[in-house]
């Protein structure tokens, strides 16, 4: 499968897109990423990132959010906006006839959000009413928890929806300040995938997005924690028939030499694939849980490496005791010809799957100008694949798994875990 052709444009107000053009269907996507999510929250309003994002839909410019909405259904045309750990994202796909319209009322919610007073209650109680609903949710509680174990008092551990008390005080006067600061072109990079042309893209952009406040420069990426948070235990009573736990340490960011050679260590470990080590172990042999998986999950500066189970409370301690096992094993034990060359191959042949729609190439295509990764990093992520050897496996596995020094957290019932 040919790879996407990555356009660099330079519109004639200075904004850089990256485009792919593909004309198959008469449909465009376009993506918009300021570096803005819940890391560069305020102090004491943890979750003013994604409050803010929330609002993006809900009325601007003239409208309010009945109308705004209404003006984007008459054209057939969705807009949302999302926040994650590092940014703000806002999306806009349109039917491409109505691209001039789409891209006008993006532009329109991008320069003159309303932050209506009726939107900001509503919004509010919106995401008071979720956290309030995963407080009884185990995985999302235990994911909470490690965060805040794994990354202590950096930035990173910031809940992205953030808590009860920070969210109710979240106010429109807040939002526009956070949108004020963060909302500029120093701060953003542009996306667009679909039918339609470079020179569409330079017009429609500079319409849409040129009049945006010029800014100085993009917020600064928050660095690694100066050393890793100690080794702990962590417990979280909760009456449900299965504990969920997490246990983790540092990863590698996607800028770390070893990134690719980590990427293949997991996946044999236990990255998803039906035949990893994990999944033999505590699923196909012992029975213990539905799944298993382990996954490094790269941040500018850091990274994140963690395992995640749900079982049984009475089997909790002898799944950990497995996983342990099976991390250690690939510490001190070189890994297997076959199981080394199958894992490649999976990897290689599934690529064309990351990239098989419009969609994807777009979070790619993002992500890449996020990260600075340059345009040849779909091109040549087979290649780097291919590049690492059955001896990067031991040395990474040792030198970036610490099976005896991560941060476990385990929600499920005490009782059943203590009998054990």
């Amino acid at each position: 499968m040919a790879q996407p052709q990555i356009q660099q444009i330079k519109t004639p107000k200075g904004i850089t897109v990256w485009l792919v053009e593909s004309h198959q269907i008469p449909i465009i996507s376009l993506e918009v990423d300021f570096r803005a999510g819940s890391a560069y929250d305020p102090k004491g309003h943890e979750g003013l990132a994604n409050f803010t994002a929330t609002l993006l839909d809900e009325g601007s410019g003239n409208m309010d959010a009945n109308a705004f909405k209404e003006a984007l259904d008459d054209i057939g045309a969705r807009l949302g906006a999302n926040a994650d750990t590092t940014d703000l994202n806002i999306t806009l796909n349109t039917l491409t006839e109505n691209r001039a319209a789409a891209f006008k009322l993006l532009g329109q919610s991008l320069q003159s959000p309303r932050f209506d007073d009726e939107a900001v209650v509503r919004m509010r109680t919106s995401i008071l009413s979720g956290l309030k609903r995963a407080e009884e949710d185990p995985g999302t509680v235990a994911s909470r928890a490690y965060y805040k174990k794994t990354f202590g008092t950096h930035p990173y551990a910031h809940p992205v929806q953030g808590t009860p008390a920070s969210v109710a005080k979240f106010n429109g006067q807040l939002a526009r300040e956070f949108w004020a600061k963060n909302v500029n072109r120093a701060n953003m990079v542009v996306s667009v995938v679909g039918d339609i042309t470079a020179a569409e893209v330079e017009k429609l952009v500079d319409e849409s997005l040129g009049n945006l406040p010029a800014g100085t420069v993009k917020n600064p990426d928050f660095k690694a924690p100066a050393k890793p948070v100690a080794a702990s235990v962590t417990h979280i009573q909760k009456d449900v028939p299965q504990a969920s736990v997490i246990m983790g340490h540092f990863g590698l960011p996607r800028s770390h030499p070893d990134f690719w050679n980590m990427l293949v260590a997991n996946e044999l470990l236990g990255g998803g694939v039906l035949t990893s080590r994990l999944y033999k172990s505590v699923r196909e042999e012992h029975g213990l849980a539905y799944s298993v998986r382990s996954g490094n999950y790269p941040l500018p500066g850091a990274g994140d490496w963690q395992v995640s189970v749900e079982t049984g409370n009475a089997t909790t301690q002898q799944a950990i005791a497995l996983i342990r096992k099976e991390i250690e094993r690939m510490r001190t034990t070189e890994v297997d010809a076959k199981e080394f060359n199958d894992v490649i191959d999976y990897l290689v042949g599934s690529f064309p799957l990351r990239t098989d729609t419009n969609r994807k190439i777009l979070g790619y295509l993002s992500m890449m100008q996020m990260e600075n990764l340059g345009p040849d990093y779909m091109t040549n992520w087979v290649e780097r694949v291919k590049a690492v050897k059955p001896a990067d496996i031991q040395r990474v596995a040792k030198e970036y798994f610490h099976p005896d020094a991560m941060a476990l957290v385990i929600v499920g019932d005490g009782p059943a875990l203590k009998a054990k």
